[in-house]
């Protein structure tokens, strides 16, 4: 068995000089890529953002592109159309899940950023996502059975300099028979792992396991039951939203679905860097 492609993604909140340094980089086998924002810790609205290309396919040197129309965004639920409309001309498919990575952080660093945002107390933020997010995973469909409360999870309520970190990755081997595919995901609240052994030809999952190591509840390691769903599928015939049902929709585990549309787009890049070869 031995690698024959990889791809990492760190995600990053900072709290510097009373705004929040947003970057999300990606660093792969294929291309080296970061997103960059400046966002206000009171509205999440974003003062300034960047693109950075250091290594992708027929550029020669590194650029550093402004988006000026990011400007006044709100890094929050409901930006994605505005993501994908501005950063269209960019020519670079990345872009938009990138910034969109880096707005999911902004998102969870509001863990620590409750009062700026003008919640009263930890309870009020608390009740708050649990209307917002009803329903929405394996923890916030369950809220009848959960053992621990979000800032139990957490520890603490408070925190300064790095407010959230998320990393990622996706490696690949090839051995005799077939393909196996490794995701991990580890961030400030969360550690989370699948596997996938995929047939050479089609890319179809001969078989698929998962393991959640760190999260909220109990309750969410129970989301792994629907990973066996996923056996005999092909995942390059799937839209993110066919391996969400699979995986149990809003009863599932949202990193578990992550991290096998991340496998399937890792399969479809090696793919693609085969044939260019």
């Amino acid at each position: 068995m031995h690698c024959i492609f990889q791809r990492f993604w760190h995600a990053a909140v900072r709290w510097e000089k009373n705004e929040l340094c947003v970057e999300t980089t990606y660093n792969g086998s294929d291309k080296e890529l970061c997103a960059r924002m400046i966002v206000d810790p009171v509205s999440f609205m974003i003062r300034q953002a960047w693109w950075e290309v250091y290594r992708a396919s027929g550029q020669d040197y590194p650029s550093v592109t402004e988006i000026p129309g990011l400007k006044g965004v709100t890094a929050y639920f409901g930006c994605g159309e505005k993501l994908r409309e501005v950063l269209a001309p960019l020519n670079f498919a990345e872009a938009k899940d990138l910034f969109a990575e880096g707005v999911r952080g902004v998102v969870q660093s509001e863990t620590f950023l409750w009062k700026n945002r003008g919640y009263k107390s930890t309870q009020e933020y608390e009740e708050y996502w649990n209307n917002l997010y009803l329903d929405a995973c394996r923890f916030y469909s369950n809220l009848d059975r959960v053992s621990h409360k979000w800032y139990e999870h957490v520890g603490y309520n408070n925190r300064s300099g790095s407010l959230f970190n998320r990393m990622k990755s996706q490696t690949m081997y090839l051995n005799e028979k077939d393909f196996l595919l490794f995701g991990h995901l580890h961030d400030s609240f969360h550690s989370v792992a699948v596997e996938l052994e995929l047939e050479k030809e089609e890319g179809k999952i001969q078989s698929a396991r998962g393991k959640i190591l760190r999260a909220p509840d109990p309750v969410c390691a129970e989301a792994v039951v629907y990973m066996d769903q996923l056996k005999d599928t092909i995942p390059l015939e799937m839209k993110k939203k066919d391996i969400a049902f699979l995986l149990g929709g809003g009863d599932g585990c949202v990193h578990l679905i992550d991290l096998v549309s991340d496998g399937a787009n890792t399969f479809s890049l090696y793919r693609k860097s085969e044939k260019n070869s």
